[in-house]
């Protein structure tokens, strides 16, 4: 059947891995969880209240052209080819090998025989079987077979030797070509049909030697084409194909086993330790969902072209079911939208000490892919991921919308952040919300909800964050019920989003709730928690603010501010306006009010408001607008001073 061996390993390492889990977490008493991968040799986290559980690189739901010696040393890095690497030799472990024409049918598939050429052994041989002499004399003979080297894998390939087994043996004639391709075979009979086309690299037409070793400029290849030719009938016997190549694999990925934790979780941050090279990319993603398989089984009910994923007794198909289907029935596989995430974006390599799990939560099952994209000698390494998780959730969800959606860039804009939570009885529900306001708040106003006594509201010294302290706590009574929280804040880039949580002040050491976007409130037409800025034509770019923290102390260091920017798209002069504002919104400093014609533009800020007095230490807004015949345009950010 179909993908049935794919299938089947697959329910395998979920079962073991599921198993492995379920030991470790017995007997677990600690609020937070760490899983990590990779990095066995070092020290387990010493924090009180943890929880930790240590798993391996070796496990893996897939692997694509990881080096596996560093694999089984604990260090998870593509392949790294070195002039003695013969990436033939190892086809094998990547699902590749040499394919040759089966005997009798106009198909290609890797035998018993052919894999003789792949054994490091050059007496094993695949064999070309002698052909029959024309009875017309003086008719030249020439034949051609192929055979098509799958690497399993993208490498860039420069060099090619095919060795006889026997002396005289050989090839009369050799054409290599590089080819992206993979070799398509069915999954029933096993063959498929020859590939042909590829980038032809080298041409012998002519061979007289039991050894061909050819060199070649290097060439992109996921398989390489051999066209062997013989002058006479002769049998050819090859002993060994070699195929060799320089750099890192041109990709390589790893996709860990399914890491059930049981219940539903909540989420928290993900790190890693590695090397990522200038020109390389490592991208580390991660999806989320609610069981031990992303997929949907269909299968056909025998009326017409009528699918179900359901078996015959009304239940869902699972991976089991789908494998003993009978001949005809099995429909295809889909993926699994309403228990299963989609992969996360790549998370910043940079943030290796620690980000947010982008995947959404709560959720009991979490799955990392780790994707190599190296270029040449230039790639990555990673040595361990980890990530945090606490269970149980305080809700089952908690969703969150802000209003309006879309303002003014630059300006401080008041907000209605509406969260509504789903409690049932066996959450502890929270009493804290706590929300992001990436450009700083300019105050907090007021918090409404059904039965809410009274609150308390703290804003982050940098003013980047805001908590509010809720009483009576919100509990399963409170399910459903909207809270609504009104604040002032500045949007000062297109796509700027308010992330928010929940907590509980009674479990102190656990991870707060994400708020997740989607309808809290019925008369809020949102949904979102990302607010978009009105687009202009851009008249302003290019800006550099140097440096972006200012100490006015008369030391001769960082004195003063400077911001640099290109005004574009103008032909005359245009009236341009640079001027800093507090986080209320009350202008402090207009640094120019004049006209301007295009180009490069340089001005200063010395931290001193109009009167010539030193701001407080604190966050501030500057906002550079422009105004011409085609539109305005503007350009706003943070700046601080600190003494």
């Amino acid at each position: 059947m179909p993908g049935s061996t794919k299938v089947a390993d697959a329910m395998r390492k979920r079962t073991l891995l599921a198993f492995a889990l379920a030991a470790l977490a017995l007997g677990r008493g600690g609020a937070v969880e760490i899983y990590r991968v990779g990095g066995e040799d070092l020290p387990r986290p010493s924090e009180a209240g943890v929880n930790f559980h240590q798993l391996s690189w070796s496990d893996f739901e897939e692997e694509q052209s990881l080096d596996t010696e560093a694999l089984a040393a604990g260090t998870l890095r593509p392949i790294f080819l070195t002039p003695a690497t013969n990436i033939a030799l190892t086809s094998p472990e990547r699902n590749g090998g040499p394919y040759v024409r089966v005997s009798g049918v106009a198909s290609y598939s890797i035998t018993d025989l052919s894999k003789n050429m792949i054994d490091a052994d050059p007496t094993t041989f695949w064999e070309w079987v002698a052909g029959i002499q024309s009875r017309f004399t003086g008719q030249r003979y020439l034949e051609s077979r192929r055979v098509t080297m799958d690497l399993g894998g993208l490498f860039f390939v420069n060099r090619v030797r095919v060795v006889a087994a026997e002396s005289g043996l050989y090839p009369d004639g050799l054409y290599v070509s590089a080819d992206l391709g993979v070799q398509k075979k069915d999954t029933v009979s096993g063959y498929g049909a020859a590939r042909v086309g590829g980038q032809l690299v080298f041409e012998l037409p002519e061979n007289v030697q039991d050894t061909i070793d050819v060199s070649f400029p290097p060439a992109l290849a996921r398989s390489v084409g051999l066209l062997l030719l013989r002058a006479s009938p002769k049998s050819l016997h090859i002993g060994e194909v070699e195929v060799y190549g320089v750099g890192y694999a041109h990709q390589a990925s790893y996709v860990s086993p399914f890491i059930d934790l049981g219940e539903p979780a909540v989420w928290g941050d993900i790190r890693w330790r590695g090397r990522q090279d200038p020109r390389a990319r490592v991208w580390i993603q991660s999806r989320a969902g609610k069981d031990l398989d992303p997929n949907v089984y269909w299968r056909f009910t025998g009326r017409g072209d009528e699918v179900t994923s359901l078996d015959e007794e009304g239940q869902p198909l699972d991976a089991t079911d789908y494998l003993f289907l009978k001949p005809g029935e099995a429909g295809e596989i889909t993926y699994d939208i309403d228990n299963w995430s989609f992969w996360s974006s790549p998370y910043a390599f940079a943030d290796s000490s620690g980000t947010a799990i982008a995947s959404p939560g709560p959720n009991s099952v979490l799955q990392l892919r780790v994707d190599f994209l190296p270029v040449g000698s230039e790639g990555g390494e990673l040595e361990f991921i980890e990530f945090s998780a606490t269970k149980p959730p305080l809700a089952e969800q908690v969703l969150g919308e802000i209003y309006p959606p879309e303002v003014t860039l630059g300006e401080i804009a008041s907000f209605r952040y509406a969260i509504q939570p789903i409690i049932r009885a066996q959450h502890s529900g929270f009493d804290g919300v706590e929300i992001a306001a990436p450009f700083g708040v300019a105050s907090v106003d007021s918090v409404q909800a059904t039965g809410l006594d009274s609150f308390a509201v703290h804003i982050a010294p940098d003013s980047l964050r805001f908590a509010v302290s809720l009483f009576p706590p919100r509990t399963s009574g409170d399910s459903g019920g909207v809270i609504e929280v009104f604040f002032r804040a500045p949007v000062l880039r297109y796509g700027t989003t308010f992330r928010g949580w929940v907590s509980d002040s009674q479990r102190p050491l656990e991870l707060a709730q994400p708020i997740n976007r989607g309808d809290a409130a019925s008369e809020i037409v949102s949904e979102v928690l990302t607010v978009r800025t009105s687009i202009s034509r851009r008249l302003l770019d290019d800006i550099e603010v140097r440096p972006k923290i200012v100490t006015p102390n008369g030391d001769g260091i960082n004195e003063q501010i400077n911001f640099s920017f290109k005004l574009l798209q103008v032909t005359q002069e245009v009236p341009l306006r640079l001027a800093v504002f507090d986080l209320s919104g009350r202008s402090l400093r207009v640094i120019h009010d004049g006209q301007q014609h295009s180009g490069g533009l340089r001005f200063s800020w010395d931290g001193r408001d109009e009167n010539g007095e030193r701001v407080p230490p604190g966050l501030y807004v500057y906002r550079i607008s422009v105004e011409s015949e085609k539109g305005g345009d503007q350009l706003a950010g943070t700046v601080a001073v600190v003494y």
